[in-house]
């Protein structure tokens, strides 16, 4: 076997009903460039979504704005501090999301405590007036998803309106502090 090729010795082996060794400890280049592609495309994917991720987190007021209906759910509430637990009441908001059209509601004598949910678009006003009957004082709130007051009033003396109002954050989901 000595001046034999490792093809030759593995064929003399085969013939003898000997099993079939490799001649090297190192996997075969086809092996190896196989290997190397799926570690490739494992990094390729994995950037593409990691990519993907990044994008959607900075683009999502992009979005946002470009699909439309980019809006506030606020939440109005009129209080009487002294007096007569009765007011007038008026209020701003947008009756369809997907429209930037403000209406404002007035409603005649109302029973306070009086609240209200209401949808206001980005970038508008948010407003709610509080008249109280004859000689009393009222509040007023508006309070961001039913929690975070971002606006609040009190009436300046008596029978004059509590006035509550704010421009709504123009970036959606980012209300300033």
């Amino acid at each position: 076997m000595t001046g034999e090729s490792a093809f030759e010795q593995q064929e003399l082996k085969a013939e003898r009903g000997e099993p079939r060794t490799m001649t090297s400890q190192h996997p075969s280049s086809r092996t190896f460039r196989g290997n190397l592609i799926l570690i490739l495309l494992g990094a390729l994917v994995a950037s593409l979504v990691v990519g993907g991720v990044l994008w959607a987190r900075s683009n999502t007021t992009w979005i946002k704005k470009q699909a439309g209906g980019s809006a506030w759910y606020l939440t109005y509430e009129g209080k009487s501090v002294r007096g007569e637990p009765r007011a007038a009441v008026r209020y701003r908001h947008n009756p369809d999301r997907y429209k930037p059209q403000q209406r404002d509601e007035q409603l005649g004598s109302t029973r306070l405590p009086w609240s209200t949910k209401v949808v206001v678009n980005t970038g508008a006003e948010a407003r709610v007036e509080v008249t109280p009957a004859g000689d009393g004082i009222a509040s007023c709130r508006i309070l961001l998803d039913g929690v975070r007051v971002v606006a609040s009033g009190k009436s300046p003396g008596p029978g004059r309106p509590a006035v509550c109002h704010v421009i709504t954050s123009k970036t959606p989901e980012k209300w300033p502090r």
